[in-house]
Parts: structure tokens; C-alpha cells; sequence
């Protein structure tokens, strides 16, 4: 009797420390959980560690996660082992009721449960055993399920076990709650981000077609006012061409901002692009301080140059670039560098890199203005009184081009001392190729001759662009037919004899010269047709030059820039067109 007492309590306590030590290994399991669920970067991975654990422990098939809004009526998948289980709803009810009121229930015919009455019935037909729990979070109710596909698959221990894990279900379903929430709220943001971004390239967009447009508009009369002040000089006395001169000198200074606004708003657009060619920049450099020379001089500056550039090197670069960096630079030292005061200028070219200083005696910077200094439509001078003018977008285009190139500018100024830019550019260069010298005669550059008058056709809508371009052409000695629009052209021109040259503008009414020009080349025309325009966007040059035409030349215009480029096509041949 003594024995079988024995025997008995052994057994019990063998049972009691299973028990303990199975206990052990489920705290330590759930606690390792725990930790991966902190580390778990979604709810995917949350869902993974879950199942994992209760894998252990709980042999079933399918592991499902059911939610709906508090709101809600009836849940629908949230998560799931199996893809069939996908887009599914499920009736809330008594069961579903009871399992989130805190029960762990077993059910062991699920065909008969309503909750599961609304699943396809070839899925509903393979789920034999269930064990559910529900959790009550804050925003959301949640049900996990375990499906067997056999019956009695799951029973009174494993139901036991699942109700230990409890506490880990509810922190990866509250965790899984807060990834959600917080995926939301980034797919929110996001979202608003996207739709803030495209709102704020589709307002730059139009803004830099806007100023484009504005740049054609403006270039257009701007084009008649130059021509007119050239012709007037040409017959008038010293008075009348002092008036000129300063009528000039502004409408120079209109046609630089209007290129200022037309450069930022191709950098904007991000449609810059650099025109690299091999060229002797020295000579280039040499002629471009002209201007600043006789505006330093009418301002009572010391103008300071020197350009220490190899004659005997070509240099592969964009020369208009860096002439356009180097008068920005220059002109903004003379235009903030009062009477009396110096401006130098120093160009020197030294191992493979150009490098240009700039410094001036001017009115200097501060610390906080020269953090915005490169910033579009930001001034040094940005008070009311507005002593020294300008459009503040300058030193924003010298930056941005300064950057095309691969270069860096750096700026050190001193408030009422002075300022001084120090740009360096890489440079590529080879010996100059000298022509060779078949005789000693010096060649004059050709004019137009006007024993051999040549014919001219003007397509031009402007009034007084026509009456400007017909003067121009007339004195240089040419026969000048003026029309309207592209269609007026199409019909005065019969045969490729018929004119030597074609100007043609661009935007014009009835027909413009994009679709004129594809017309007349349909018609076997092959007469060199020049583009006339106030569009000077690369692309525009890219349409006129697709649409068949042979070059373009930008409004406002020179006269010699007309006769040099009229001049090289009236002296080819057609067949060298």
C-alpha cells in the first residue's frame, strides 16, 4: 500500500517538473518572440515570429489573422499562411463574440459554425478542427485562427497552450496595429509629398514657360527697337548719336535681362546643356571685355585685365559659357563698385584648368548676404531705395554654369572692402593648327556686291520688323520681297530659282514657319531657308533645323550678324546647301 502511495506521488512529481520545465521552455520561447517582434521592421515579419512560435507547440495547417474596424460588421483577412485565404470575409458572430470577450475555443465541426458559412465552399469543406483567440486592440478587433484539416486535430491541451501564449498574441497584434498605422500614415505623407512635388514642378514648369513666352514677346519688339536705333546712326550728327548710344546701351541692357530670365528658366526647366568645341580662347576673351572697358571708364572705375591664356593652345570648352560667367562676374563688380574704385580681372590658364578671378572695391557683403548669394532673384542690394538695379539672377546662372562645367566658384567679401570670385573651370587642350600662308596679301572679309544683286524673301508678321529687315537688307544690296506668313510664302514661291535666300519667322499667324519650311521642302525646294526668331531655346533651334531649315539667327539681330550669316549662304553653291 505503502509502495503504490509512492509510486504515485513519484509519478506526480515526475509530471509537475515536465510541466515546470515545459513551462520554462514556452516562457523563454514567448520571451525570445518578444524580442524579434521589437526588431521586426512589418507586419509580415511580426505575422513569421508568430507562427513560428506557436509552431512549436501547436500542430496545425493554416494560420490566419482576421480584423475589421471597430466600425465594421464582419472581418475579412488581414493576414494568412495560405493565399486561399485571401480577400475572404467572415460573419461576426457568436463565436468571433465570445473568442474577443477573452475565451480560447475549440471548435470541432467549423461546417457548422456561421462564422464560416460565407467562405467558397471547397475552402470550407477542408477546414475539420479550429482553434480561435480573439484580441480587443485599440483601433480594431483581431481573431486568430488555427486550422486543421483533420477532425479532432486540436484538443483540451493544445487549446490550454494557446491560452498561454495570450500575452504574445496581444503584443504582435498590437504591434502589428502599429506598423499598420504607421504604414498608413507614411503611405499618407507619401502620398502628399508625390502630389506636392508634381503641384510644384507643374507650377515651375509653367512658370519657365511662361517666362520663355515672355522672352519671345519681348525679344520681338526689342528686335525693331535696335534695328531702327542702327539705322538712324548711320545718318545722323554727333548729337543724334550720343541719344542713340544711350537708346542703345538701354536696350542692351533689356536684351540682358531678358536673357538672364530666359537662362533661369531653361536651368529650372533642366533643359541647360553645354556647346563644347575646340577654340583659341584667348582670342575669344580678348574681345569680350569691351563693354565692361567703356562702362568701368563712363563710371569713373579703374578697369584692371589681364588674360594669361596660351595663343598657341586650343582649348575644348564652351566659349559662350564662359564668356556669359565672366561677364556676370565683371559686370556685377562694376555695377556694385562706386566712383573712384577698381575692378580687376585676372584669366589664366595653368595645368589643364582655366582658373578667373574677379575682385572689386565695391560695397562688399556681409556674412548673412553671402549665404544667399546664389540664390535666383536674391540681391545685395535689396532695399527699397534700389541704388544699383539688376535682376538678381546673374550670380544663380554663373553657378549653375560654373557647375555644367565641372567647375567650382568660391566668393570672399569684405562689407564695404570689396568682393572678389575666384572660378576654375577644367580645361582640355591641344596645340593650335596654324593656316598655312599661301601668299603675303592680306584677305578682306567679303561684302555683299551690288553689281550681282541677289533675292531676298522675308517671311515676317511685325510691321516694323519688315520695315527693319528691309532696310538692313536693302543697304546691304540685296532685293527684298516681303509677305506675311508661311502660307503667303508658299504661294509667291514657284521654283528654287526664284529666290537665293529665305528669312523665316517662326510664330506667325495663318501658318507658321515650322510647318512653311516642311512645305516648301515637300515642294523640292531647296533654297537655304534662315530661321527669324525670338525663340532661342535649344529645342527651338532643334525644330527649326528638323523642319528642314538650314540655320537661325536669334532676335534682336545686327546688321553684321545678318550680312555674315546671309553672306555664307548667298556665297555657297546649292548643291553645298
Amino acid at each position: 500500500m505503502m509502495s503504490e502511495q509512492l509510486n504515485e506521488t513519484l509519478l506526480e512529481l515526475r509530471q509537475t517538473k515536465e510541466r515546470e520545465a515545459r513551462l520554462a521552455e514556452e516562457n523563454q520561447v514567448i520571451f525570445a518572440t518578444l524580442s524579434a517582434l521589437s526588431q521586426s521592421q512589418n507586419k509580415y515579419q511580426i505575422f513569421d515570429e508568430l507562427k513560428k512560435a506557436l509552431s512549436r507547440y501547436i500542430r496545425f495547417d493554416d494560420f490566419v489573422v482576421l480584423s475589421k474596424e471597430k466600425t465594421e460588421v464582419n472581418f475579412s483577412t488581414f493576414l494568412s499562411s495560405s493565399a486561399e485565404f485571401e480577400h475572404c470575409f467572415w460573419g461576426y458572430r457568436n463565436k468571433f463574440h465570445r473568442a474577443l470577450n477573452g475565451e480560447c475555443i475549440l471548435v470541432f465541426e467549423p461546417e457548422q459554425v456561421e462564422e464560416f458559412q460565407s467562405l467558397p465552399e471547397l475552402l470550407r469543406q477542408n477546414i475539420h478542427s479550429v482553434l480561435m483567440i480573439g484580441i480587443r486592440a485599440q483601433a480594431s478587433d483581431s481573431v486568430l485562427l488555427l486550422l486543421g484539416q483533420v477532425k479532432g486535430q486540436f484538443g483540451i491541451e493544445t487549446k490550454s497552450t494557446l491560452s498561454r501564449f495570450r500575452p504574445l498574441i496581444e503584443r504582435a497584434i498590437g504591434d502589428i496595429e502599429h506598423k499598420e498605422e504607421l504604414q498608413t500614415l507614411v503611405n499618407l505623407r507619401t502620398r502628399e509629398l508625390q502630389e506636392a512635388r508634381q503641384a510644384a514642378e507643374k507650377a515651375n514648369e509653367t512658370k519657365s514657360q511662361f517666362l520663355a513666352m515672355m522672352s519671345h514677346e519681348l525679344r520681338t519688339p526689342l528686335n525693331a527697337v535696335i534695328g531702327i536705333i542702327e539705322l538712324l546712326r548711320r545718318n545722323s550728327d554727333d548729337h543724334q548719336k550720343k541719344l542713340l548710344t544711350r537708346m542703345e546701351n538701354s536696350a542692351e541692357l533689356l536684351h540682358a535681362i531678358i536673357g538672364d530670365i530666359l537662362d533661369i528658366s531653361v536651368i529650372e526647366s533642366g533643359h541647360s546643356r553645354l556647346n563644347r568645341q575646340w577654340v583659341n580662347l584667348h582670342e575669344r576673351l580678348a574681345h569680350a571685355f569691351e563693354y565692361h572697358e567703356k562702362s568701368a571708364s563712363q563710371k569713373g572705375l579703374t578697369f584692371d585685365l589681364m588674360i594669361q591664356v596660351c595663343r598657341d593652345y586650343e582649348y575644348l570648352i564652351d566659349p559662350a559659357r564662359v564668356i556669359q560667367i565672366v561677364f556676370n562676374l565683371a559686370g556685377n563688380a562694376i555695377k556694385f563698385t562706386d566712383k573712384d574704385g577698381r575692378v580687376a580681372v585676372h584669366i589664366r590658364s595653368d595645368n589643364q584648368q582655366l582658373e578667373i578671378t574677379v575682385a572689386d572695391t565695391g560695397i562688399g557683403m556681409d556674412p548673412e548676404t553671402l549665404k544667399q548669394l546664389f540664390v535666383p532673384f536674391m540681391q545685395a542690394d535689396n532695399t527699397r531705395t534700389r541704388n544699383y538695379g539688376g535682376t538678381g539672377l546673374g550670380l544663380a546662372i554663373t553657378k549653375h554654369l560654373v557647375g555644367l562645367m565641372d567647375g567650382e566658384v568660391q566668393v570672399s567679401s569684405q562689407l564695404n572692402q570689396g568682393t572678389t570670385f575666384t572660378v576654375t573651370l577644367p580645361l582640355q587642350m591641344q596645340r593650335a593648327i596654324k593656316p598655312t600662308q599661301t601668299t603675303g596679301q592680306e584677305v578682306k572679309p567679303s561684302s555683299p556686291v551690288r553689281m550681282s544683286r541677289k533675292n531676298i524673301l522675308v517671311v515676317e508678321d511685325t510691321r516694323t520688323n519688315q520695315v527693319v529687315i528691309q532696310l538692313l537688307l536693302t543697304q546691304m544690296g540685296y532685293n527684298v520681297t516681303i509677305v506675311d506668313n508661311g502660307q503667303e510664302s508658299l504661294e509667291i514661291v514657284d521654283t528654287e530659282e526664284q529666290f537665293d535666300l529665305i528669312l523665316m519667322d517662326i510664330s506667325m499667324p495663318v501658318m507658321d514657319g515650322i510647318e512653311a519650311t516642311q512645305k516648301l521642302r515637300a515642294k523640292g525646294i531647296g533654297t537655304p531657308i534662315i530661321a527669324l526668331t525670338a525663340h532661342s531655346m535649344p529645342e527651338d533651334k532643334n525644330r527649326c533645323l528638323d523642319a528642314g531649315m538650314n540655320d537661325w539667327i536669334v532676335k534682336p539681330f545686327r546688321s553684321h550678324h545678318i550680312n555674315e550669316v546671309v553672306m555664307s549662304y548667298l556665297n555657297k553653291k546649292k548643291s553645298d546647301v
